[in-house]
């Protein structure tokens, strides 16, 4: 009887649906047992302060100002980092690790974006290099006048030197990892500072946009992203700017990776100019005919696409399926995205993990302040403690170094590397989930990276497969049974799970005429390797130091892969059905490989390569090719909505 008592307030959500009342105007639907109106909103357009528009933009969902990294207040007009300065009068700081800056600038950005308990967790990737940092200050002076300022002499007395240091320290039993700063009895020379020299020594000083290197022969300026040389004076050329996301949209001005939007429109890539809230007395709840997407538009200052690195705004290619994920999404006109978070059922966190994580590191600090902000600011998270939000990992480990906690532990992973194992123990002490490891099925997804192909090399296998007796062509004209090139490192054995080792050793002692297997890396769009991706009727996928690119190589170029990657899950392998179109071998066979190749009939080769040509757009995520890989990671999110709904009902459950 109690357990019935306690679910009437659910079921009143439950009849939504079969109660309406006919209004004049409209149809209005109405809650069955306390004819409260439902999904009723109205739009909302919150003022912000006089003044903030001229260096921010206006977030009328908050009333609050948007900033670029480095400033905030109601007018953008505090500078939160000021030690890290070159001048009294910069506003804007960039922040890498090429030029030393102020001991005391990496103390004030240490203490904002490190986790409070873990000063290692950072969500910037300079933070996460802390023991690569030199650092100087001016003797006697307030931290309140130091600024990062090169001194002219690096033996100048009046100045100290510093290097980060990580101490490693037992705390009531439990080891902890503490960041400090050692002082140096003498300066570093011009090559530990990657040849940083004053910025007196350079044109115009790099206009205070930039570091100043000596060549020898002459100085450079390394401009900070979005300004370009000689002198860092002028910002680069409109859509050329990476750090900027979907380029603003056409609807503001890429400056240094911000976007400066015209009003009315604000957000991550200009993309907002709506905001909702329930009118008085509704009751809102997520809309689940459909799915519905919000994503949340976090400050700069929390996570954003910061600067890499000094003279570097943007990522390696490879990386950028968040960003392309992103653009597309901003774009979405199928009605999936909404500006209304009332009526979502999924939530998209932007952490913008890649810039504080790099391709190996460790995205939890990005991700933990992320959620953080989002927590305090709406109450959606905490509904469901953050089952219906999802974050995209792209770096080479996906969520593996994700710390289990609060913040984290029921996010969807969205990620390249499905490695689903408990107990891991080859990938160092970081990865914390013993459960399931990295990936955990039925909630994560994984979805293919961005590959930067030789559009014209791909196009001409993809006309070819299309013509009638193309795949047989094809196949007659692959002499290489199969091929392989990538970096062996027989020192790290966590390296593939040992399987590129084992195949080294493998056929290193025996003589395939049709089989190469070639150490050392080939860059795409390189002839020989583009020639013998199509020459070869297999070619190997393994893992590296986390998910591997050769299986979408092998893909767009018509060549089955042969998948030797033990407890990974690939790329939608939830919708796909890889024996299709692919070739699974476990580490152990490995000493059979060949004569398992070997012993693949034809036919089923021909259909694997014709299966290849119906499927390989489900890899791509440009658009001019067809790219499918947005709408099939749009469809795995849509799969998760049954467990959603399962959360949020017990969810309300509980309360009632």
């Amino acid at each position: 009887m109690l357990q019935r008592l306690a679910l009437v307030p659910l079921l009143t959500i439950l009849l939504l649906h079969f109660v309406r009342r006919v209004q004049p105007a409209e149809t209005v639907l109405k809650t069955a047992l306390t004819d409260q109106p439902f999904n009723q909103f109205q739009e909302v357009n919150k003022p912000c302060q006089d003044g903030c528009l001229e260096h921010g933009n206006c977030n009328r969902e908050l009333g609050e100002c948007e900033c670029p990294f480095g400033l905030s207040g109601p007018t953008c007009q505090t500078q939160l980092y000021p030690a890290c300065r070159t001048t009294p009068t910069t506003q804007r700081i960039f922040l890498g690790r090429m030029a030393p800056r102020n001991c005391y600038c990496y103390r004030e950005v240490m203490k904002a974006m490190c986790l409070p308990e873990e000063e290692t967790r950072c969500a910037t990737h300079t933070m996460q290099l802390w023991d690569a940092l030199f650092c100087f200050e001016k003797v006697g002076v307030p931290e309140d006048q130091q600024i990062s300022e090169l001194p002219e002499k690096m033996d100048d007395p009046s100045y100290r030197w510093g290097k980060g240091t990580t101490v490693r320290e037992v705390v009531d039993g439990v080891p902890k990892l503490r960041r400090e700063i050692q002082m140096l009895s003498q300066p570093p020379s011009v090559e530990d500072t990657s040849r940083t020299v004053p910025l007196s020594r350079c044109e115009r000083r790099c206009s205070e946009r930039g570091v100043c290197q000596d060549w020898g022969q002459q100085t450079i300026c390394l401009c900070f992203a979005g300004f370009r040389r000689p002198d860092c004076s002028q910002l680069v050329e409109e859509g050329a700017e990476p750090a900027c996301p979907n380029g603003c949209g056409g609807r503001g001005k890429c400056v240094a990776g911000f976007c400066k939007c015209e009003p009315p429109y604000w957000g991550i890539g200009c993309s907002r100019s709506t905001a909702y809230e329930p009118v008085p007395g509704s009751v809102a709840y997520p809309y689940f005919p459909s799915l519905k997407i919000y994503m949340y538009d976090i400050p700069p200052n929390i996570v954003g696409p910061h600067q890499f690195e000094d003279g570097n705004g943007g990522i390696h290619p490879q990386y950028e399926s968040f960003l392309r994920f992103q653009g597309l999404f901003l774009n979405d006109v199928s009605g999936i995205r909404t500006e209304n978070p009332h009526e979502a059922n999924l939530f998209y966190i932007p952490a913008f993990t890649y810039y504080s994580s790099s391709n190996l590191g460790d995205p939890t600090g990005a991700a933990v302040r992320a959620v953080n902000w989002v927590a305090a600011t709406f109450p959606f998270f905490n509904r469901t403690g953050g089952r219906d939000h999802f974050v995209l990992l792209s770096g080479d480990r996906g969520a593996c170094y994700l710390k289990t906690l609060p913040q984290t532990e029921n996010l969807i992973r969205v990620t390249h590397f499905g490695y689903e194992r408990p107990n891991i123990t080859d990938m160092g002490p970081l990865v914390t989930n013993t459960e399931y490891g990295c990936f955990k099925a039925g909630r994560d997804v994984v979805m293919p990276p961005y590959v930067k192909s030789n559009v014209a090399g791909i196009q001409g296998v993809r006309a070819k497969l299309e013509e009638p007796g193309g795949a047989e062509a094809l196949l007659a004209g692959k002499d290489t049974l199969l091929f392989f090139s990538g970096d062996i490192r027989h020192n790290e054995p966590e390296y593939s799970g040992g399987v590129r080792q084992a195949l080294a050793l493998l056929l290193a002692n025996t003589s395939y005429p049709d089989v190469v297997f070639k150490g050392g890396y080939m860059m795409m769009g390189m002839g020989e390797y583009e020639s013998l991706l199509r020459r070869s009727k297999f070619c190997l996928a393994p893992y590296g130091h986390g998910w591997g690119i050769r299986l979408i190589h092998a893909i767009t170029h018509a060549c089955i892969p042969v998948i030797i990657q033990d407890k990974v899950r690939q790329p939608f392998e939830d919708i796909l059905h890889y024996p299709d179109f692919s070739v699974r071998v476990s580490k152990a066979e490995l000493p059979r490989l060949v004569e398992i190749l070997r012993a693949v009939p034809e036919p089923d080769l021909l259909r694997m390569i014709k299966e290849n040509s119906r499927v390989y757009r489900a890899f791509l995520w440009q658009p001019e090719l067809g790219g499918l890989a947005y709408n099939i990671t749009i469809a795995s999110l849509r799969r998760r909505l049954s467990h959603v709904r399962g959360d949020l009902y017990e969810a309300g459950v509980r309360r009632s």
